[in-house]
């Protein structure tokens, strides 16, 4: 045993006495303590004063930091198997890939935090803002009721049979997280993102969606009695898809959650798709070559770095679509609603989601886009060299950046359209893994 575990121990102990009000009774408080890999079982820490502590790889089973100060603390990979954290302070606290199966969490305070960090070569620090992260985290009949988890970060943790009634999870991301028989009653979800998320038989009654973002996500398995989904971003119809289809983008989605490791990508390569109902879907990375896409709704689909070339899309709705990198070369949208979609350039990472610093353009050469709705879409450096925009609707769409010149723009209407050279470009989150190509 190392003497810092020795000291430790010997807190602990005053910090008991403390609680039981006996003489020699000291409050526990060990600010940005290294407890790495500890072992303790069934002990009682409620109170404690542990910020920014250090508790990765530690096994805490059945502990209680009920009421306890852990703000910035990290129990990555630790095992906290029902433990307590009721009504703790979290705020920015980190448990990437912890085993919570069990845990207590209700009332808890699982914010951001603005933490002060120390970067190389700098003497300073500075404050960042870092978001509770239970990522890859495992939750199985965990408890958050009423708990605070606006921002938090839950992507593929698994949560099965976990309690989050009435919880706060505003702008949470719980993409890719298996929630089946989760209890989201009454949850504050607006703005949430649960894109390619298991609701089987999740239970989201009067729960707040407002805004949030659903797709590749089944709602028919949910009960969903109640909910407010004004403005949400979710599929429809999704029992009504062939079941080709449906095999197809659920090996897709298991592509996009593992980041490329599992599952396939969505290969729909001239594939009869005709009228299908796709809205709210991720087929981010997609094969549609030679695709008849004639009449399928795809509106606010995810789109990025799709392939659409020679693909037919004739009335096709792409309205709020996001087709960052695409490639439409030779596609036919004839009469295709693009309003508000975004053509624009895509910002490449690799696998692992770093940066590679390269950005890919949406490529339309030679597409044909007659008579197509395109007011507000953002086409910003996209390849256009033989595209045809006759009587195109272009009005307040931003052509910076691009060949626009090298289009046939005859009778298009560019009423209030940005064109020109392309300035600093904002990014854009065009949801789904964007691959190095």
């Amino acid at each position: 045993m190392t003497d810092r575990t020795m000291e430790f121990l010997k807190q602990v102990r005053d910090h008991l006495f403390y609680l039981k009000l006996r003489p020699g009774g000291v409050r526990l408080q060990a600010k940005g303590v290294d407890l790495s890999r500890l072992r303790l079982k069934g002990f009682n820490l409620q109170t404690a004063i542990l910020t920014q502590g250090n508790f990765s790889d530690a096994q805490l089973e059945e502990v209680s930091f009920a009421m306890s100060d852990l703000f910035g603390a990290n129990f990555s990979r630790a095992k906290l198997v029902g433990s307590s954290f009721a009504r703790a302070d979290l705020r920015g606290a980190n448990f990437l890939k912890a085993d919570l199966t069990r845990t207590d969490f209700e009332g808890a305070d699982l914010r951001p935090g603005q933490i002060m960090v120390h970067r190389a070569g700098r003497e300073d620090e500075e404050e960042e803002r870092r978001p509770a992260n239970l990522t890859d985290a495992r939750m199985d009949g965990v408890s958050f009721k009423g708990a605070d988890l606006s921002h938090a970060e839950l992507a593929n943790a698994s949560t099965a049979g976990g309690d989050f009634s009435n919880a706060n999870l505003f702008a949470a991301n719980l993409a890719g997280a298996d929630l089946t028989e989760a209890n989201f009653s009454g949850a504050k979800m607006k703005r949430a993102v649960l894109n390619g998320a298991n609701l089987t038989r999740a239970v989201l009654r009067n729960a707040d969606l407002r805004e949030a973002t659903l797709r590749n996500v089944d709602l028919t398995v949910a009960d969903t009695q109640g909910a407010n989904l004004s403005g949400a971003v979710y599929m429809r119809n999704a029992d009504a898809l062939p079941t080709p289809v449906r095999s197809v983008l659920d090996a897709h989605i298991l592509w996009i959650n593992s980041g490329g490791g599992a599952g396939l990508r969505a290969d729909f390569t001239g594939m009869d798709l005709r009228g299908l109902d796709l809205t709210a879907c991720d087929l981010s990375g997609g094969v549609f070559r030679d695709a008849n896409l004639d009449e399928a709704r795809l509106s606010n689909a995810s789109l990025s770095l799709a392939d659409f070339g020679g693909a037919s899309l004739r009335r096709a709705r792409l309205d709020q679509a996001v087709l960052t990198g695409a490639n439409l070369s030779g596609a036919d949208l004839t009469g295709a609603d693009l309003h508000g979609a975004d053509l624009g350039m895509v910002d490449l990472r690799n696998p692992d989601g770093t940066p590679t610093g390269r950005s890919w353009p949406a490529n339309l050469t030679g597409a044909t886009l007659t008579a197509a709705d395109l007011r507000g879409a953002r086409l910003t450096g996209a390849k256009l060299a033989g595209a045809s925009f006759e009587m195109a609707n272009l009005a307040s769409a931003d052509l910076r950046g691009c060949d626009d010149a090298a289009a046939n723009l005859s009778k298009a209407s560019l009423m209030g359209a940005r064109r020109g050279p392309l300035d600093a470009r904002p990014p854009r989150d065009g949801g789904g893994p964007l691959i190095a190509l």
